[in-house]
């Protein structure tokens, strides 16, 4: 038997980061300069999101998933209008996209590599 129940512990896993995101951008800001590296921040804070869901045995295709993910991108930018200090934007979006499709992308290449490779 296993100790470890690593479906579980990647869906907590996912969970706490997804609330930690959803706080982080959904929190009114006084100070805003991100400057140069806000799209880094949204490609990787997205990248990673979509990263830690890929192991957590949702029962969604990796493409379901990805719709799931950037529609819930779309939404934290509409919310974001209606925030003070924030603001919508289409570039921040982007950026999540982007980094949701390749952290699937990198899931999809490394799961048919484990799961095709000769025992």
């Amino acid at each position: 038997m296993n100790p470890l129940n690593l479906p579980l512990l990647s869906r907590l896993t996912f969970t706490a980061y997804f609330l930690l995101l959803s706080w982080q951008l959904l929190t009114p800001v006084t100070v805003v300069n991100p400057g140069s590296w806000d799209k880094l921040i949204h490609f990787f804070g997205f990248f990673a999101l979509a990263a830690l869901a890929v192991p957590a045995g949702w029962k969604l295709s990796l493409k379901q998933l990805g719709v799931v993910l950037i529609v819930y991108a779309a939404l934290t930018e509409i919310f974001q209008h209606f925030i003070p200090g924030r603001s919508f934007s289409v570039a921040d979006w982007l950026a999540d996209s982007l980094g949701i499709l390749v952290a699937l992308g990198l899931g999809s290449y490394f799961t048919r590599r484990v799961y095709s490779a000769p025992e």
